[in-house]
């Protein structure tokens, strides 16, 4: 199987950080890795793995947060599609 690795933006990294609530250290409700967030803003339709050119900051704690780190995302309102 064929995996495509993707080197995101600092900005794209800035982007899913204000979609979530927390990280796994400050919720127990946290259950999606960071790189479906980041998945959730981008079209491609293969097995992705994405490298962060900084490490992401948790709104509510400030833990570092890195791909594989499990956070718990934003509710989204009614009628949007949810992670």
């Amino acid at each position: 199987m064929d995996k495509l690795i993707v080197s995101v933006s600092q900005v794209a990294v800035t982007q899913a950080e204000h979609s979530i609530e927390a990280c796994c250290r400050c919720s127990s409700d946290s259950a999606v890795p960071f790189a479906t967030v980041l998945h959730s803003f981008r079209q491609y339709e293969t097995d992705v793995e994405y490298i962060l050119p900084v490490l992401a900051k948790c709104p509510a704690c400030q833990n570092e947060i890195h791909e594989i780190t499990l956070v718990k995302p934003k509710q989204k309102p009614f009628g949007a599609a949810i992670l």
